[in-house]
């Protein structure tokens, strides 16, 4: 399959893994009882995965339609989604060429990721009085159950990946 075959075959996947991983979201977070938020960010490992495979311009384009549909279908407010998808996936760019890409530094690289991505949008809520974010309750009840739940698919999902792109 040619690489332009392939970008319109990866598109509806990623809107199909969105709808997956907001379900899991609003599942895992239920499950809690809302003590804790279990933030699923399949669509952006799988994002992260796919960052060599295809051009800047078309993942960057591709995020800030995703993003888009987000904003407007759960939030209801454009453009929190719609900055914080495309500055996730530059800054995907930006660590692929910097880094060597090995488990190691994907894995660590995808804790900053999520990290920069949830402070990025949560910053933008606050700029624009979205929402007031109590800084204890965002580190310990929605910052560490997501990374919790976002490392442990990064090796499941790696494995899958690894084995379908034939990486290493």
């Amino acid at each position: 399959m040619n690489k332009v075959k392939k970008q319109y075959v990866a598109a509806p996947i990623f809107f199909l893994v969105m709808l997956l991983d907001s379900h899991l979201t609003r599942t895992l977070s239920a499950w809690s009882d809302g003590a804790n938020v279990w933030k699923t960010h399949l669509l952006l490992l799988i994002l992260m995965f796919c960052v060599p495979k295809f051009s800047k311009r078309y993942m960057i384009t591709t995020a800030i339609i995703l993003g888009s549909i987000f904003d407007l279908y759960y939030i209801g407010v454009l453009g929190i989604y719609a900055v914080s998808f495309p500055l996730a996936v530059w800054g995907m760019y930006l660590l692929f060429n910097l880094l060597y890409q090995n488990i190691f530094t994907m894995f660590f690289g995808w804790i900053i990721l999520i990290t920069g991505y949830e402070l990025a949008a949560a910053g933008i809520q606050i700029i624009f009085q979205i929402s007031v974010i109590n800084p204890i309750f965002f580190a310990t009840n929605f910052l560490g159950p997501t990374l919790l739940v976002n490392i442990l698919f990064f090796f499941i999902i790696y494995y899958i990946v690894k084995v379908l792109f034939r990486w290493e």
